[in-house]
């Protein structure tokens, strides 16, 4: 199979997962909600800061490696796996000890035993990382999606049992250690690779001109998304950081879950064709295309219907997230197309460029973020948005640059996505202006007719697009269907 035949399959499989997982993250997580309420969710919002946080040391930008190295063999692998488990190992002793002290920073008792008993994942999750990036690197992205429906599901099985029968925040604890726990059993059970019992440090130094700094930009990355977290939890408490972290996720969804298919996909492939820069610039436009068709419409939709969404699907306790999800929206679909510049940095090896940026970037979100909890979550959800406006030349320039791409043809690119997006924020708030009916029948509305504004502007500005994809579509459901058979 050649590699455009590769890309293509495997960009079916992950768009495929990544549908599945946004319906189910959107409403088993919806449901849950509604059930447990923001201050479990802000008590985990806590946990996962250091959890997430400590599984970029469990990685330390390896996993990229993996992936971007083509000159890597099986038995190198080794090396990288028991790494991994040395430091999930180091990890977890510590989380397990300093959880009193967070528990105190906090003011939360319940945060010592939910970190410790949390933090189990990262020794269990260190036990795949390898398995995992040797799938995505041979772009097997059809076994990769089976694992991760199967502990998905059992994951929110177990979440909403626990949920029903009043476990609060034990709930949650319980999805992410039973999802781990599939994961790795089905991982084990399927990959033809297994670790031998050797561990050369020399292997470890040959990646590590790599390594290194896509870990130093990953921890950055990390804290400019986390931030506003900790600060929100230490100032607000973990009621209002429910609520955030709660408004943040939503707006996440479309963000990860469209966005990062492109990623995990063309990373390795753009690692295989990195010396052909016009190739990598022209796949470029027409991926940002792609994800913005179908990002801004939704990001901005769910801010222009944020009022029925929230108190429809989660409830009058979850009614200060309105405005809160209201502009992390706008945020999210800024950062629907910022967010490939890591495929740019990392398949073509400037990871030394992404971590400078990174550096950027942490400092003006820092700032933003002090300033802006002094007015509450709110302040912190205007702060976030006029930082990501503030950063966006400069941080996305760069990125482009290295493409030999400038941001006039990046706006040409999008201008009938932009135009179509405008066409349907302005007739979604007009008819707002008129309508009087219930919070259902006004969701209904406002999204049908928002919907039916936006493909109709962007079909009469781009036709033979809309066909194309369309037609894009179906072949590749057929072609799928036939190499399965």
């Amino acid at each position: 199979m050649s590699l455009k035949q590769k890309v293509k399959k495997s960009l079916f499989w992950t768009f495929s997962d990544q549908i599945v997982v946004q319906f189910a993250n959107l409403f088993f997580g919806l449901f849950i909600a509604r059930l447990l309420g923001p201050e479990s969710f802000g008590i985990v919002g806590v946990v996962l800061m250091f959890t997430n946080f400590a599984q970029l040391f469990v990685d330390m930008g390896f996993g990229a490696a993996i992936v971007q190295n083509q000159q890597l063999t099986s038995q190198q692998y080794a090396s990288v796996f028991w790494l991994n488990c040395i430091m999930a190992s180091f990890i977890y002793l510590l989380l397990y000890f300093l959880s009193d002290f967070a528990a105190l920073f906090f003011n939360q008792p319940i945060l010592s035993s939910v970190i410790k008993v949390s933090s189990l994942t990262i020794i269990l999750n260190a036990t795949s990382i390898v398995q995992f990036n040797v799938l995505i690197k041979s772009l097997n992205f059809k076994k990769k999606v089976i694992i991760n429906w199967g502990s998905l599901f059992l994951g929110y099985v177990t979440a909403i049992v626990m949920a029903l029968n009043d476990y609060g925040v034990w709930a949650i604890v319980a999805m992410y250690l039973v999802n781990s726990i599939v994961q790795v059993f089905m991982v084990w059970v399927d990959s033809k690779w297994y670790p031998t019992l050797r561990f050369e440090m020399a292997v470890i130094r040959s990646i590590w001109h790599f390594g290194l700094p896509a870990f130093g930009d990953n921890v950055l990355n990390y804290w400019s998304r986390n931030f506003d977290n900790f600060i929100i939890g230490k100032c607000l408490g973990t009621t209002q950081l429910g609520i955030y972290s709660r408004a943040y996720s939503l707006m996440l969804l479309p963000v990860k879950n469209l966005s990062s298919v492109v990623s995990k996909v063309f990373f390795p492939a753009f690692s295989q064709r990195q010396d052909d820069l016009s190739i990598l610039a022209d796949n470029y436009l027409k991926l940002i295309k792609y994800i913005a068709v179908l990002t801004f419409p939704m990001l901005f939709g769910l801010s222009l219907v944020s009022k029925e969404f929230v108190l429809l699907f989660l409830g009058e306790k979850w009614l200060s997230m309105i405005p809160v999800l209201s502009i992390l929206s706008i945020v999210g679909a800024l950062q629907s197309i910022v967010t490939l510049n890591g495929v740019i940095y990392y398949s073509l090896g400037k990871t030394k460029i992404a971590f400078r940026i990174s550096l950027l970037v942490n400092f003006v979100l820092l700032v933003s973020f002090f300033v802006g909890v002094q007015y509450g979550i709110k302040g912190v959800a205007w702060s976030y948005l006029l930082a990501n406006i503030l950063l966006f030349y400069p941080v996305y320039t760069t990125a482009i640059s290295l493409l030999n791409l400038k941001i006039s043809r990046i706006f040409t690119t999008l201008k009938s996505v932009i135009a179509a997006t405008f066409a349907m924020a302005v007739g979604v708030y007009l008819i707002a202006l008129i309508l009087n009916v219930t919070l259902l029948h006004a969701f209904i509305l406002k999204v049908s007719f928002g919907l039916f504004i936006y493909l109709w502007v962007l079909y009469q500005l781009e036709p033979k697009f809309i066909e194309t994809v369309l037609l894009q579509i179906q072949m590749q459901i057929k072609r799928v269907r036939n190499e399965d058979n």
